[in-house]
């Protein structure tokens, strides 16, 4: 028995599926391309050849990052682009403070950077937050110098009154102060003052020695000696000094930058070393 078969079409070998519509992608692209989302955005060959001259032109347009072999003038417009001030003189920083005061600076110093700054290419902004970090890295700097220094001071008079005994450390610290004051040059007097070697036990108890080696009868240019001036009237100097603003030394000796100020406490303390030697 033979099957009926139906065929559509005129010509069987030859019939082909109908082809879908043809765009300049299907034309120009290849498979892996046609479907890409951003090249559909072009309406045809001519757009695309447009945007990519376009974007061409902008890429031409901007400065390249300086390289090794730039030349100067090449590494000056990028820097000036990206917002260098014109010259060091041109930037505008503001000298931090503290508490409302302006930090001390060197002139010098502060003019070698803003060359250096200028050379490295910075903005204003940049120079002044490097300017910012270096003020605040000195404060804490001399935060924690200061903290040092009086801890240093501290366990100093904890260990001498240890050594000296608590009745004894006052008149063994006035005679150290004294050898010091005496014999210590203006330059000294800085480095101890810049290096907290004031509060080093060692060097307080060779400043004691040296000032139990010397003995000064002049008391302070009065005519007496130390020998015919007792304790209570040692004390009683003190006193004098301290509080009537008519003895010779009262104004000198509250005064720094008096140019008495170094003798009168010189002769506060060979009274206080009176009245001590003569309570032991």
């Amino acid at each position: 028995m033979t099957e009926d078969v139906t065929v559509e079409g005129d010509n069987l070998i030859q019939t082909e599926e109908p082809a879908g519509e043809a765009t300049w992608q299907t034309d120009h692209l290849p498979e892996d391309l046609r479907d890409n989302e951003t090249l559909s955005k072009f309406k045809d060959v001519g757009s695309l050849g447009n945007s990519y001259l376009e974007l061409q032109k902008m890429v031409g347009s901007r400065d390249k990052i300086p390289t090794e072999e730039s030349s100067e003038e090449e590494v000056n417009s990028f820097y000036n682009k990206l917002g260098r001030p014109e010259t060091p003189d041109s930037y505008n920083i503001k000298v931090p403070d503290q508490g409302g005061m302006a930090v001390p600076y060197d002139e010098k110093l502060y003019s070698e950077f803003l060359t250096t700054a200028h050379k490295s290419g910075l903005t204003n902004k940049q120079a002044q937050d490097a300017i910012d970090f270096y003020a605040k890295m000195n404060e804490e700097s001399d935060i924690n110098s200061t903290a040092s220094m009086q801890q240093s001071k501290v366990n100093a008079e904890t260990a001498l009154k240890k050594e000296w005994g608590a009745r004894d450390y006052e008149k063994n610290l006035a005679i150290s102060r004294r050898a010091f004051n005496r014999f210590a040059d203006d330059d000294l007097k800085k480095f101890v003052e810049e290096t907290g070697v004031s509060n080093n036990v060692a060097m307080v108890r060779f400043l004691h020695k040296i000032g139990k080696s010397f003995s000064d009868p002049d008391m302070g240019g009065t005519g007496k000696n130390a020998g015919s001036v007792d304790s209570d009237s040692a004390k009683l100097e003190i006193d004098a000094m301290m509080k009537d603003k008519g003895h010779k030394f009262h104004e000198a000796l509250f005064d720094p930058t008096n140019v008495k100020h170094e003798e009168a406490i010189e002769y506060r303390d060979r009274l206080y070393d009176l009245v001590y030697q003569e309570d032991e």
